[in-house]
């Protein structure tokens, strides 16, 4: 246990302490999956790097004037850079939306229109009519810039976050709509930012024949975050997990996949294995994917989809003598939904107290080494190797 869970440690300093932010395009990003495979490569594994086209979007800064003062604003991810002055037009309603004049104007969003963050124009997994009618009335009346107001967390949310949409866009936190709403003239919004073509790539490493055993985490994360959680744990506990299997002998093909896009607005490196890789479900047993293990102070949940009773029971014996490890509801974001969506079987792992971090450290700089657990890690780690063991 002491060797494994330094070499979780050994993986987490490289990723999230090294290399530090790993948004999908970036050349922080290509140092992580250069990383992977060379640990895959230097274990006898083969591996096939799955590139695919996406974005490196690159944050300037942003500045708000308001009635002649400075507010608090930031760019929305992924958005293009802007130096408009107009009117603000607000809007809190679809209906509204659908009746404002925006040309020439400065649209802000609150209310109804700001409840959630509204999924990307090209999303395929889940992409409600109501996200999709709000950016289309945008798109046709064309404001100089949209600026979402947020109330969701004390940090500024941005309700549009994607690269499909080519009306600049920013976000202030909510306590800030009053001074919006009074606003009694022009005012300015700039956004330093950048959109240039990259291409980024999945690693999947395989060893073994028969039918496939998956294990599965992403390996980028958001522009401004180190991601130990979300999703550093996941990969150091897969790589680590490679050194354990390495010599393991066993009737399945063991297949460690490291999406690269999962915090990308529109998902391309699983929309890539689902094309490219995810062909033939009857090819695998079955899949557990991890992300967002390793929290302190938390024990490691799961939770089953598609799972056949037998197999199921298979694992409960195993998560019985687990003391780390206990069940929960079933959540239907993140990859492991890719396999169940298949039909295949499929785990997944996260930290049981994780959804207390969304707001204030998810996606942040917070979310670093200084949260983390590496001892949950590393039982992760046995209790996959467990796993290939038994099945």
């Amino acid at each position: 246990m002491k060797l494994i869970k330094k070499t979780v440690e050994r993986h987490m300093n490289k990723l999230c302490g090294e290399i530090g932010a790993r948004a999908t395009g970036s050349i922080a990003n290509q140092s992580a999956v250069n990383y992977a495979t060379k640990v895959f490569e230097n274990l006898g594994y083969e591996v096939l790097l799955q590139e695919f086209a996406c974005m490196d979007w690159q944050n300037g800064g942003a500045e708000l004037v308001v009635d002649g003062r400075q507010v608090e604003v930031s760019a929305a991810e992924y958005s293009l850079p802007c130096d408009v002055t107009g009117e603000f037009v607000c809007v809190e309603s679809l209906d509204k939306l659908k009746s404002a004049e925006l040309a020439n104007k400065i649209c802000i969003l609150y209310g109804d229109l700001c409840k959630e963050t509204l999924m990307p124009k090209s999303m395929t997994f889940w992409n409600p009519e109501e996200h999709q009618a709000i950016i289309r009335e945008l798109e046709v009346k064309q404001p100089l810039a949209v600026i979402t107001v947020s109330f969701l967390s004390e940090v500024p949310v941005p309700i549009i976050q994607d690269g499909d949409f080519d009306i600049p866009c920013a976000a202030v936190k909510g306590n800030l709509l009053p001074v919006l709403l009074n606003s009694q003239g022009e005012n300015q919004l700039r956004l330093c930012t950048e959109r240039h073509p990259a291409v980024a790539t999945n690693v999947i490493a395989t060893k073994g024949t028969g039918k496939k055993l998956s294990f599965s985490a992403h390996i980028d994360t958001k522009p401004t975050t180190p991601g130990a959680l979300d999703n550093g744990s996941g990969v150091a506990a897969l790589l680590t997990l490679a050194e354990q299997l390495a010599s393991v002998e066993t009737d399945y093909q063991i297949e460690l996949v490291l999406f690269n896009g999962e915090d990308y607005y529109s998902m391309p490196g699983e929309t890539t294995f689902m094309a490219e890789s995810l062909t033939d479900p009857t090819a695998y047993h079955c899949a557990f994917n991890v992300d967002g293990v390793g929290m302190q102070n938390s024990s490691t949940s799961y939770s089953f989809y598609e799972f056949p009773e037998e197999l199921k029971l298979k694992i409960e014996e195993i998560t019985a003598v687990s003391p780390q490890l206990e069940p929960t509801d079933p959540w239907s974001m993140g990859d492991h939904m890719l396999f169940a969506g298949a039909g295949i079987p499929a785990v997944a792992l996260t930290s049981s107290n994780i959804y207390s971090l969304m707001e204030a450290v998810m996606h942040t700089p917070n979310d670093n080494l200084s949260i983390v657990d590496f001892d949950r890690i590393a039982e992760t780690v046995v209790f996959l190797k467990k796993i290939v063991q038994t099945c």
